[in-house]
């Protein structure tokens, strides 16, 4: 795609200088958004597709808030450290397939994540008239459109806990640290975001913008689920009865899909998760341009 789009940006953009995205060059970000995941939990009535968006459960969608600093370095690019904030969640009980349903598991996470992303400026439209009006002259209006897309890495801490109940990864609800279990997960990953945003202009020191971001991350446990069943009884002696209680809260309608061994989760595929966030922007560079001076001559 950024090979592709080099001849729309050749196309496309517009400075009234060469050099004025200098005086734009440092943006404050504050905002909010909301949020949604693709995990082993939930969905939609049907078998899981490997976490395609098609598999996306709207209904589970919370709020995030972020705070960031951008800096154009150059005018087609520009790199963004965020702040994030968010609430994440799944359930089973959203879902009517069979085997989802009856596992019966659901999820809340709450997760701060620290981003470093490199943004490139895919179409931008950045008209400026002239500093001073003068009666009886038409001038450009002012135009501050900029579109980009961007990736970059994430490290993030999340805390997933069972919704309405305690958090889940002191409880090993997959036998972490006991004989053929996994290991217990730490509650810090990493993530690799991907998406498009635009902005556009509401003054010399003000933009108003929204970005799409999809971040693939490297734990399958963002939702306390990645392998198979555990023995219960086992759970219980070594972890106590709340253990065994969240690990297999299932309906009981099919009392063979939650036996020792049995899948619980598909630990061939990391979680991920979204953000669509609305933003204010506030320019933080120096306004260093020169004044204009109109000369003219009078004639008697």
């Amino acid at each position: 795609m950024l090979f592709l789009s080099f001849q729309l940006i050749a196309q496309s953009t517009n400075f009234t200088t060469n050099d004025y995205w200098k005086r734009h060059r440092h943006e404050l970000i504050l905002g909010a958004g909301a949020t949604n995941t693709l995990t082993d939990l939930g969905g939609l009535n049907r078998v899981g597709s490997d976490y395609s968006v098609m598999d996306l459960e709207w209904s589970a969608t919370r709020f995030g808030v972020h705070i960031g600093y951008r800096n154009r370095f150059r005018a087609l690019w520009q790199t963004t450290t965020l702040l994030q904030y968010g609430m994440f969640t799944g359930s089973d009980a959203l879902t009517s397939e069979p085997a989802r349903s009856n596992r019966n598991l659901s999820f809340t996470t709450h997760m701060v994540e620290l981003s470093q992303r490199l943004e490139f400026i895919i179409y931008n439209n950045e008209h400026y008239g002239a500093r001073h009006k003068i009666k009886g002259l038409k001038g450009m209006r002012n135009k501050n459109t900029i579109v980009y897309a961007f990736s970059g890495i994430s490290g993030f801490i999340y805390m997933p806990m069972a919704q309405g109940g305690p958090f889940l990864r002191p409880l090993r609800t997959e036998g972490q640290g006991l004989p053929g279990g996994p290991k217990p997960y730490g509650l810090f990953s990493f993530g690799i975001p991907f998406g498009i945003g635009a902005k556009v202009g509401l003054g010399q020191l003000w933009r108003f913008g929204m970005d799409v971001s999809y971040t693939k991350t490297f734990t399958d446990y963002f939702d306390d689920v990645s392998t198979v069943y555990y023995d219960n009884a086992a759970l219980a002696a070594a972890y106590g009865p709340v253990s065994a209680a969240y690990a297999d809260p299932s309906s009981g309608a099919f009392p063979t899909w939650t036996d020792p061994g049995e899948q619980r989760g598909d630990p061939k595929q990391n979680d991920a998760y979204f953000f669509i966030n609305v933003s204010f922007m506030r320019n933080l560079a120096k306004h260093n341009g020169r004044r204009v001076k109109w000369k003219y001559k009078a004639r008697y």
